[in-house]
């Protein structure tokens, strides 16, 4: 990227929001990354270097019946992405959508929990390595009306919260 991509940028974000990456891409261009695939750490650890994150993105999804948790985590990581589109990752990243690096959080009800498929989740996302961590979150909140038809086992709507750090 050069100076005139990062002024044009800054007018729209800002300057101070492209700060770190300007900084990225400074020490990227200083030092290549691996193009071995490496296992994530742990949850709670740094899984993307602060200095290369691009971007994260919310969004939430819920499952008004049916309780099925996957379907509401499903929903709230397209809610985070589906309004993005990055043509200039090869770019930015060295190694382009092959080094991209995502990682998902999820805040899901314990309740529901025990029911969610996280391959499912990952293959919302269409390219990048992926790491996601469930928490303790969401909300279960009243349908109103259980529609045995629709799968509902009770009134609970399911909404899962979902944090997607974008890196590499």
């Amino acid at each position: 990227m050069n100076a005139g991509q990062l002024l044009f940028l800054s007018s729209l974000v800002g300057a101070s929001a492209l700060l770190p990456l300007s900084r990225a891409l400074a020490r990227s261009a200083l030092r290549p990354l691996s193009s071995a695939a490496a296992a994530p750490p742990p949850a709670g650890q740094p899984w993307i270097p602060r200095e290369h994150v691009l971007f994260v993105e919310m969004g939430f999804g819920n499952d008004g019946h049916g309780q099925d948790a996957t379907k509401a985590a499903v929903r709230a990581a397209r809610s985070a992405i589906e309004f993005n589109s990055i043509p200039s990752i090869r770019r930015l990243v060295p190694g382009g959508y092959d080094e991209l690096k995502l990682d998902v959080l999820l805040a899901v009800p314990p309740e529901y929990q025990a029911g969610l498929d996280l391959e499912k989740v990952k293959a919302a996302f269409p390219y990048g390595d992926k790491r996601v961590t469930v928490r303790d979150g969401g909300m279960v909140a009243p349908s109103g009306i259980a529609i045995e038809r629709l799968g509902d086992k009770n009134e609970d709507m399911v909404v899962v919260c979902c944090s997607v750090t974008v890196g590499y």
